[in-house]
C-alpha cells in the first residue's frame, strides 16, 4: 500500500503543480498610476510624467548589445528600444506601478493602444521574460521571431559579462509562487527517492 500511496501522492502533486503553473501570475499591490505620453529609453525603461519606469517582468538586450543573426552581426540593443519606441509613439500609454527597483525607477505594467507593452515586447521576441510572460518567450522561440531568429546572450548575462550592474529578475511576490515553488521542490524530492530506489 506504500507504493500506492506514494504514486497517488506523486499524481495529485503532478496536478497541483499543473494547475498552478496554468494560472496568470498575481498582479503586485499598485502604488500607482501615471498616463500621458511615453519615450522609450531602451528596450525596457520608459520615461513617463518625468518618471524613469521598468517594465516588469521583462529584459530586453542592453544599448550597446549586439546579437548575431545569419553570421552577422546586428544591434539587438537598439532595435529593442526602437520597438519600444514604435508601440508608444503617438498614443497615451498608462501604467500601473509596483514599488521602485534597487536603481530608484518605478516598476510597473504599461499598456497602450489596449495591449500590454511588456507582453508585446515578450512575445514579439524583442525581450525576454524576466519573471513574467514565459508563454510568450516559448511561443517567440517556438517561431523564431526576435532573438530568437539567431544567436544572442541573455541580456543578465551580458550585463554581467560585460560590467554593469546586476538586476534580480521581476517576480511577483505572491502565496501562488511559493505554492509552485512548494510542489516543485516536492516533486524534485520525490524523484530523488525513487532514483535512489
Amino acid at each position: 500500500m506504500g507504493t500506492i500511496g506514494g504514486w497517488i501522492f506523486f499524481l495529485i502533486l503532478c496536478a497541483g503543480a499543473y494547475v498552478a503553473s496554468q494560472l496568470p501570475p498575481p498582479e503586485r499591490t499598485v502604488t500607482g498610476e501615471l498616463s500621458g505620453m511615453a519615450i522609450a529609453s531602451d528596450g525596457d525603461s520608459l520615461r513617463l510624467d518625468g518618471r524613469r519606469i521598468r517594465l516588469e517582468g521583462i529584459d530586453a538586450p542592453e544599448i550597446g548589445q549586439t546579437c548575431e543573426r545569419d553570421g552577422a552581426q546586428w544591434d539587438c540593443g537598439a532595435d529593442a528600444r526602437q520597438r519600444l519606441r514604435a508601440m508608444v509613439s503617438g498614443a497615451a500609454t498608462r501604467c500601473r506601478l509596483h514599488g521602485r527597483d534597487k536603481y530608484g525607477r518605478d516598476l510597473g505594467t504599461c499598456e497602450t493602444n489596449g495591449r500590454d507593452i511588456g507582453r508585446e515586447m515578450v512575445a514579439t521576441g524583442y525581450a525576454v521574460s524576466y519573471g513574467r510572460y514565459q508563454k510568450e518567450e516559448a511561443s517567440a522561440e517556438r517561431q523564431n521571431v526576435g532573438l530568437w531568429g539567431g544567436d544572442f546572450t541573455r541580456p543578465q548575462a551580458w550585463r554581467r559579462t560585460n560590467g554593469h550592474a546586476d538586476e534580480a529578475p521581476h517576480v511577483v511576490d505572491s502565496w501562488l509562487n511559493a505554492i509552485r515553488l512548494w510542489l516543485f521542490e516536492q516533486i524534485s524530492a520525490l524523484f530523488a527517492r525513487i532514483g535512489d530506489a
